[in-house]
């Protein structure tokens, strides 16, 4: 494991991924030549559309796709071997048959074989979850370590009990660090990950209502978020946002070593001052450097001071993590700001939950004055029970922001609507829609040039369908 207690970090052994290895570390049975045991694994896949020579297919299983029938179209796109299901019967040319790696459960077996592959890698582990903003904290933190060394993270969204082994298991074997985000729709989930992770560095974005439908309460997808210390490493630390309650209490509970970050006192990374520039633009003073974000919206902050804690205590020095952060983007559909025909979008249609929101709401008043604001909001998916009462605090907190027009997009759309109204907008100028496509018809009238709009919505409303046809 990589140490970090003196604010720095040491390197480590290279090791390569052969399919002896795989095969071991999985328990599985195969007939593959010791050849081609030797053979390095360039990652693995479990989609035979993406199989690419040199790679390992995993025969998942379901009841709507199996992958034991794609075994063939894997080997016949290059994969060196496949690990499939021993009590599959598994149709492949005789040519083939050799190299099937059996296993009693694939899945189990891949998570198995990440684990020992984290374990003999021996670099430093940094693991995040969190009910909003992982992706573009795991972002931040792999861009300032990138600069100077090399880095293994989760990859694209491969975050749940499939894709966190497969991320690792995609690892050269020569990295410094890896970085790998972790999701969630259930408890014990994230427990099982942060086993094979064993992270030295377990960051926790923050505690919202996101999918809180599926956990059942915010105590629940609290207990869920904070299962990542349950693999922390014997010498690793918590890294907080200490503006979120529910955090400082459950780490208090769990007595862990902790940093918080955030813009609370009882926080150790905190910035001396926030401020705005003239291109609406977020920068933060932090001990006498000012980072700039390149994208507006004070939320971002929050990404980015996780990436400045590590950085610094991996050695690197404060104005390349400046430089590095100035230099990031808006990840698609997330916060990128688009003009069409006049007029300016905030797409943020990568998903949307009541933490999100707020955070683009207010993305949306900085962005823009109180005559320009224009919300297209979709409904909030996995709220529950939560629902109906979430979403029309969506429509007071629109009202509060200034926003001067609303078209409320989805199921919920009647309640983000009438809250609004009764907040104190013009019903003239509140609509509804039940879908992407009604909304669209609806913003070609009431969408004037010099507007600012903000398309919010999670991603099964297809917001991103009204920027496309505007």
């Amino acid at each position: 494991m990589k140490h970090i207690h003196s604010g720095s970090c040491s390197c480590n052994k290279t090791i390569r991924l052969t399919l002896g290895s795989l095969i071991d570390w999985c328990g599985g049975e195969s007939e593959l030549s010791e050849a081609l045991r030797k053979k390095s694994v360039q990652g693995l896949w479990h989609d035979s559309r993406k199989v690419q020579p040199g790679s390992v297919f995993v025969a998942m299983g379901s009841d709507r796709d199996d992958g034991h029938a794609y075994v063939e179209a894997a080997f016949k796109a290059g994969a060196l071997a496949a690990i499939v299901k021993k009590k599959k019967d598994v149709v492949c040319s005789a040519a083939y048959r050799k190299r099937l790696i059996k296993v009693s459960d694939p899945l189990k077996a891949v998570q198995k074989a990440a684990a020992r592959y984290r374990k003999e890698m021996g670099i430093l582990f940094v693991g995040i979850t969190g009910s909003n903003g992982k992706t573009t904290t795991r972002t931040f933190i792999s861009s300032v370590l990138r600069q100077e060394f090399d880095i293994g993270e989760t990859y694209g969204n491969f975050n749940n009990h499939i894709g966190v082994p497969l991320s690792i298991l995609r690892f050269k074997g020569d990295e410094w660090a890896g970085i790998i985000e972790m999701g969630a729709n259930h408890e014990r989930e994230i427990h099982e990950l942060s086993r094979i992770v064993r992270p030295d560095i377990a960051v926790i974005t923050n505690i919202g209502y996101g999918h809180v439908g599926l956990f059942g309460s915010l105590a629940n997808t609290t207990r869920a978020k904070f299962e990542i210390a349950d693999g922390l490493s014997s010498d690793g630390f918590m890294l907080l946002n200490g503006d979120d309650p529910r955090l400082v209490k459950a780490a208090k509970e769990r007595g862990l070593k902790t940093i918080f970050y955030g813009m609370s006192s009882n926080c150790q990374i905190r910035p001396d001052s926030v401020g705005i520039d003239n291109e609406k633009k977020v920068y933060f003073r932090l001990n006498g450097t000012v980072f700039h974000l390149s994208m507006p919206g004070r939320h971002f902050i929050y990404s980015a001071l996780p990436a400045i804690c590590i950085g610094r205590r991996c050695g690197i020095p404060d104005e390349i993590i400046a430089e590095t952060l100035a230099s990031q983007k808006p990840l698609s559909m997330r916060g990128t700001v688009q003009v069409k025909n006049g007029v300016s979008f905030i797409v943020d249609c990568y998903n949307a939950n009541p933490s999100s929101m707020k955070s683009a709401i207010a993305y949306l008043a900085d962005m823009a004055e109180t005559s320009k604001r224009v919300a297209v909001v979709g409904d909030m998916l996995e709220l529950g029970s939560y629902s109906k009462r979430l979403h029309r605090e969506l429509g007071k907190d629109l009202v509060k922001a200034g926003v001067k027009k609303i078209i409320a997009v989805g199921e919920y759309a009647s309640d983000v609507a009438g809250a609004a109204v009764e907040a104190g907008i013009s019903s003239k100028r509140v609509f509804t829609a039940e879908n992407s496509e009604q909304a669209v018809q609806i913003a070609q009238n009431e969408i004037l040039d010099g507007d600012m709009v903000l398309l919010k919505g999670s991603r099964g409303v297809h917001l991103e369908t009204l920027f496309e046809k505007f």
